[in-house]
């Protein structure tokens, strides 16, 4: 079963902390610490040794995804302590900049993330084929609701998949709707997900970005593993519920 956690930014916008404690909870193995935000970037790598994340076998860091005061080369030096205390770092490739070689000093940590429709880079598996190429050791941060966004019919996800399964480190769902915001999985989304399930390895870590209440947790958490369920119906839970087997 794939180790499954929350990003921190969908739980607590702009409370990393409180992100990770909404996520002690049983059933949660992974997490996301989300900086999406420059503003953000400095105060979440200087708590990296102060977070209580025993509980976590996979860590990873989320990136910023649009840069303001920063150069590009000024994020990428930024992050090498966070690759070299083993956390993956997802970054989106439109911040890279034009000289990449401060990226590839990142080397696998570095995990490049597909884009959806607002982004003129990397909504494709063609257009994301040069990123791999000019960074050879950097990983795949498969984003799913990403690409159902670009393509409904899930072709795009097929494709980012297959050509660039060997490098899959991990696995963004949430649902993202017209606007580009991530959102609670509806029951379209998750059937599509749980029909793409079989192209996700097991071992894979699957971070969800839904944005959700305190009170939502569990239940999305539960439609994230019924969608990663390829083995069985994603309703035959729901049937089970209601006929008390």
């Amino acid at each position: 079963m794939n180790r499954i956690g929350f990003s921190t930014g969908a739980l607590a916008y702009g409370d990393f902390q409180r992100g990770v404690h909404l996520q002690e909870r049983p059933g949660i193995d992974a997490i996301e610490l989300s900086a999406l935000r420059e503003s953000e970037l400095d105060d979440l790598v200087a708590s990296l040794d102060r977070l209580k994340l025993d509980q976590f076998s996979y860590r990873s860091f989320h990136a910023p995804s649009n840069l303001e005061n920063l150069s590009s080369t000024d994020l990428a030096e930024k992050l090498l302590p966070v690759a070299r205390k083993g956390f993956s770092i997802i970054v989106h490739p439109d911040v890279l900049g034009e000289d990449l070689q401060p990226w590839r000093l990142l080397g696998d940590r570095l995990l490049l993330e597909n884009m959806d429709t607002r982004k003129r880079v990397c909504r494709t598996a063609r257009e994301m084929r040069w990123f791999f190429n000019e960074l050879p050791a950097a990983r795949f941060c498969f984003d799913i609701g990403h690409a159902r966004q670009v393509d409904a019919t899930m072709t795009v996800a097929f494709e980012f998949l297959q050509l660039f399964g060997s490098r899959l480190a991990e696995v963004h769902i949430s649902e993202v709707n017209w606007e580009c915001k991530h959102r609670r999985i509806g029951t379209a989304a998750a059937l599509s997900y749980h029909k793409a399930a079989r192209w996700i390895p097991s071992d894979v870590p699957v971070i969800i970005e839904s944005v959700v209440e305190e009170d939502e947790i569990d239940r999305e958490l539960s439609t994230v593993k019924r969608c990663l369920n390829a083995a069985s119906s994603f309703f035959s839970s729901c049937v089970k519920s209601v006929i008390g087997t």
